[in-house]
């Protein structure tokens, strides 16, 4: 009985998300409406990435380029996205492609995907000698399983700041230092403007923020912890936890940021709406440093013409020493139920190695996987060339990688994480995650 309840539970789900992404009326999915002619062959893609401002020019690209093939492409923010894949896989309804994350939602997917080094050997010729080799082992399973294509190197965590707002409120350089910050956050306050903008309704920026900033209070520990070696009750996790706390407490976050989405509420409602004076993210985000970015269209920044730039986020350790991680910010998976590899695997390789990489980069989406890109694109911000540059050795120099591969150690993380920012002992939280670690010895 209890198999059953379960049963009609997830068909019930799966019928509701399926008509959810039919018709598109929650507003955070869009959908790339196939109006093919006969003949073609069509693909379903779903993802976050590309986002609505990139999915027509990509696409479109494409289809020049390869007439006889049609993407129907479905957009999903990323917190919804997973729920999504989910029912959709466990029904059998899964599109042909989709995006994927590193880390423990790779591990979780890998048994939907073809492994894509046998794939790709078979329908891309050389393409072992053009993708990061780095990259792709990001992209392998503990099993030895490539789950999917890397497509484009991301690193975290970074501040987007408007250096107009900052010479507003006195604040004389993007802070580099916790003490800096705080101080920062008192003349933003003074002013009527939040400090840092931040979307803590996100389990996934809570967690990469974790890592990351773990890494400033002892570099690797917090990789040692996941496989067992490091207890996650060791004075250096207590000390990230609790600088976590600080930037609630400190009013460095805006007021409710735990209920707060990164995309689009943090981002739109706070410093595109110059509420705020930074933008907690990750170096992705980097487009907006160009006053013609497409994301600026109509929104405040635009029409006062702020300067925007970008920096690593400050160091919260009281080394001060400022550590990145970085890793494959979105990969491509293929269904090992899709029917047209070969088409898929063109697809593929154009957004990984092709027009659609260089048109990824020169977005400023991303690092590029392909050993054969590079940035071509316009510099016509007054802070973006130097963006560019600092935020890319920042993540050149990451100390590791931004995910975990263990997926409830990292949701033990999350939850700890979201009970100390609400309030909660960050040794008691810990201990808890160490439960967790224990359970699976």
């Amino acid at each position: 009985m209890k198999r059953m309840k379960k049963f009609l539970a997830l068909f019930t789900v799966a019928v509701m998300v399926m008509s959810l992404a039919g018709c598109g009326s929650n507003g955070k999915e869009t959908k790339k409406e196939d109006a093919s002619g006969d003949g073609k062959v069509t693909l379903s893609f779903w993802s976050w990435l590309p986002t609505n401002d990139q999915s027509d020019a990509l696409i479109e690209g494409f289809e020049k380029e390869n007439p006889d093939i049609k993407i129907d492409y479905t957009r999903t923010e990323q917190d919804d996205f997973f729920e999504k894949l989910q029912v959709a896989m466990a029904s059998g309804t899964g599109p042909d492609l989709y995006g994927m994350t590193t880390g423990s939602m790779m591990e979780q997917y890998a048994k939907f995907s073809v492994d894509m080094k046998e794939t790709a050997d078979e329908y891309w010729d050389g393409w072992s000698d053009k993708i990061n080799e780095n990259a792709v082992e990001q992209c392998t399973t503990e099993d030895g399983t490539m789950a999917g294509m890397p497509l484009l190197v991301a690193g975290m965590t970074t501040l987007m700041y408007n250096k107009t707002l900052m010479d507003e409120c006195g604040i004389d350089k993007v802070p580099t230092t916790y003490a800096e910050l705080k101080d920062a956050a008192a003349k933003a306050k003074e002013h009527g403007y939040v400090c840092v903008a931040a979307g803590a309704a996100d389990d996934w920026v809570n967690s990469d923020w974790f890592v990351q900033a773990s890494n400033e209070f002892e570099n690797g520990a917090v990789y040692e912890a996941e496989k067992g070696e490091r207890k996650w009750t060791d004075q250096c996790f207590v000390d990230t936890m609790t600088a976590w706390q600080k930037l609630f407490t400190d009013g460095v976050f805006e007021d409710g940021a735990l209920g707060v989405a990164t995309y689009p509420d943090a981002r739109d409602q706070y410093f595109f709406a110059r509420k705020a004076v930074f933008f907690m993210t990750g170096s992705w985000h980097l487009g907006p440093t160009s006053p013609s970015n497409s994301e600026l269209e109509g929104t405040a920044i635009q029409s006062s013409k702020d300067v925007i730039g970008m920096e690593p986020f400050p160091s919260v350790s009281d080394s001060n020493e400022i550590l990145g991680t970085s890793g494959v910010d979105v990969m491509i998976s293929m269904n090992k139920d899709c029917k047209e590899k070969e088409a898929a695997m063109k697809f593929i390789e154009y957004l990984a190695n092709g027009e659609g990489q260089q048109y990824w980069v020169n977005y400023l989406q991303g690092s590029p996987v392909s050993d054969e890109i590079s940035y071509t694109g316009d510099v016509d911000g007054e802070l973006q060339q130097q963006s560019i540059d600092n935020v890319n050795k920042y993540v050149a120099d990451a100390a590791g990688n931004r995910k975990l591969a263990n997926s409830e150690l990292e949701k033990a993380i999350q939850v700890a994480m979201q009970n100390v920012a609400a309030g909660g002992d960050p040794a008691k939280e810990l201990a808890a995650v160490q439960s967790v670690a224990d359970a699976q010895e």
